[in-house]
């Protein structure tokens, strides 16, 4: 999976904002579908992760290099599997329907939108 190389890739040292937006995304979606009821318990996880990818851009604006703690590592990690079981544990199609509804929160910049400059 795309989000288990990206995450490798910061951790090694050559992480790019690429990667660093595979792993938004995947916090983005995993944060909608805790919301919507499909794995809650993974939205203190979301909270970690996103203040560690917070924290990363800010790094990378001063040095143009994606790094994470050691925190954020583990935040990350914890994200992807939780992310992970909560793909598997619905259909696809309900799957689909939970990006449309990110993608389409994000666009109306909704009061959890959190932007970064």
């Amino acid at each position: 999976m795309m989000e288990y190389s990206a995450l490798e890739a910061i951790t090694k040292g050559r992480g790019t904002i690429h990667d660093w937006r595979t792993l938004v995304d995947v916090l983005n979606l995993s944060e909608t579908m805790g919301r919507a009821g499909v794995g809650p318990e993974v939205l203190p996880i979301c909270e970690k992760a996103q203040a560690s990818l917070h924290k990363a851009s800010g790094y990378y604006q001063t040095t143009m290099r994606v790094v994470l703690d050691a925190e954020g590592i583990q935040a990350c990690r914890d994200l992807i599997e939780f992310a992970d079981l909560q793909q598997s544990s619905i259909p696809r199609s309900e799957f689909e329907r939970y990006i449309q509804k990110t993608k389409d929160y994000l666009k109306s910049r909704g009061d959890k939108v959190v932007e970064i400059e």
